[in-house]
């Protein structure tokens, strides 16, 4: 991780200068093309338009307390954001900035969409979820962002929301039929404080003396850190083979961010879905000639790479011992996994591609032990695979549980996955690491 400059003010004034009076860095490659136009510059609006409009709406009800609750996400949200942003100093895929992750406008269009989704409901929390997407996926459409960028930056603003966001009494707003002779509607009125504070509500996580105590049986996590190339060897069919690995991989360690949602059907049994999108961009010189997808590149010329692996997985878990301190739970399921491989020139004009979509059974096995209440560790295996695409990962994760709701992961593991079409061969290895936050609901 780069030291912290002893001038910051400086140093962003600076990089800030550099950015505005250079043209992007590999501009001439389609690889690296931006785009601009009506969804970009809607999705510009929108980022400040939800989390403003949330604060403007909490304010004209009345309810100063959900302000603050949003002014306090917003805040948690930027701040974590744009420090990864300088930690991580990565290249955007348009190659103009080394800010790319996590994304700063999705982020902040997700702060209202969560906050307005947590403190008032479904009814206008999903449209404005949609609106938050929207934002994201015109990042991703103008060149401008990775997809584990727009998915860090949305997951960091909705647990940040959840972490600061409490539902919102709206039992103060009144809506009651209306019929007179002539008309037929709806009368409504607002008294602030009718139903009591909103702030002074019992806490989710309270227990009641005689109660049962709530079973929490779902649960969202962000993982976050990075990920190495070990080995990215590509042989085309009837071709010599080269290796990505052998590339600047000045990029590297890429970022990694995934998401898993689990959803418990009991306590011994639940479903997994995860997605995990990895990409990789890199540059060379080439020491010998490539033949690829129909176009040749020379030895001496400059090369760029991209290399993209998105997964969805969704499996069925059971535990087999549930009721014990050692862990351990087997799966099965299926991953669908799309694969790009792009190659060109530095100066353009000589794109290659291969573009690939698999959907392949899947079976997983995670054993582990309860050291506390607390504290756990866990190891896991997941193999799928049919004959053109298999894939296998192994990973191990320390996990320790803040509260009912609230739990933090360090973990580390291991890619290996060959594709095998009539076109191509690959054989990749990818390392990864990082920590993770879990929310249980």
């Amino acid at each position: 991780m780069p030291t912290t400059k002893p001038v910051v003010c400086l140093s962003i004034t600076t990089a800030l200068a550099l950015s505005t009076l250079s043209p992007p860095l590999y501009a001439q490659s389609e690889i690296f093309d931006g785009q601009s136009g009506t969804i970009s510059d809607i999705g510009d609006v929108v980022q400040i338009a939800l989390p403003a409009g949330a604060l403007i709406g909490s304010l004209w009800i009345g309810d100063t307390e959900g302000a603050w609750q949003l002014t306090k996400g917003v805040a948690a949200t930027a701040a974590i954001t744009h420090t990864m942003k300088f930690g991580y100093e990565r290249l955007r895929p348009d190659g103009s900035e080394s800010n790319s992750f996590p994304s700063g406008h999705t982020s902040a269009a997700f702060s209202g969409a969560a906050y307005i989704h947590h403190r008032y409901g479904n009814t206008w929390g999903i449209p404005a979820y949609a609106a938050a997407t929207f934002v994201g996926a015109s990042r991703v459409w103008a060149n401008r962002h990775y997809v584990d960028d727009v998915l860090a930056g949305g997951s960091i603003a909705v647990l940040s929301s959840l972490y600061f966001t409490d539902p919102y009494n709206n039992s103060d707003l009144v809506v009651v039929p209306s019929f007179g002779e002539n008309h037929i509607g709806l009368a409504m009125s607002y008294t602030p404080g009718l139903n009591g504070p909103k702030d002074k509500r019992p806490n989710q996580n309270t227990e009641i003396w005689g109660e049962k105590k709530q079973t929490l049986l779902h649960s969202y996590s962000l993982l976050v850190g990075g990920f190495d190339t070990e080995k990215n060897q590509i042989n085309e069919v009837g071709q010599d083979s080269f290796d990505l690995y052998d590339f600047s991989r000045e990029s590297e360690p890429n970022t990694y961010a995934a998401a898993q949602l689990r959803w418990g059907l009991d306590e011994s049994q639940y479903l997994s879905f995860g997605f995990a999108p990895m990409e990789a961009r890199d540059t060379t010189i080439l020491k010998q000639d490539i033949n690829f997808g129909g176009k040749s590149y020379h030895a001496g010329s400059e090369v760029v790479s991209a290399y993209r692996n998105w997964m969805l997985s969704a499996d069925y878990v059971y535990k087999l011992l549930a009721d014990s301190d050692w862990i351990l739970d087997v799966g099965g399921g299926v991953s669908i996994v799309g694969q790009s491989i792009r190659l060109d020139n530095i100066n353009g004009e000589n794109l290659s591609e291969y573009d690939d979509l698999f959907f392949t059974p899947a079976a997983s096995i995670e054993a582990g032990y309860h050291f506390t209440e607390s504290l756990s560790t866990t190891i896991g295996y997941r193999i799928s695979g049919l004959s053109d695409f298999d894939q296998e990962s192994l990973w191990l994760s320390i996990n320790y549980q803040l509260n009912d709701r609230w739990a933090t992961s360090l973990f580390a593991g291991q890619i290996n996955q060959t594709t095998d079409t009539d076109d191509y061969y690959n054989d990749a290895q990818f390392d990864y690491g990082g920590f993770a936050v879990t929310y249980a609901f």
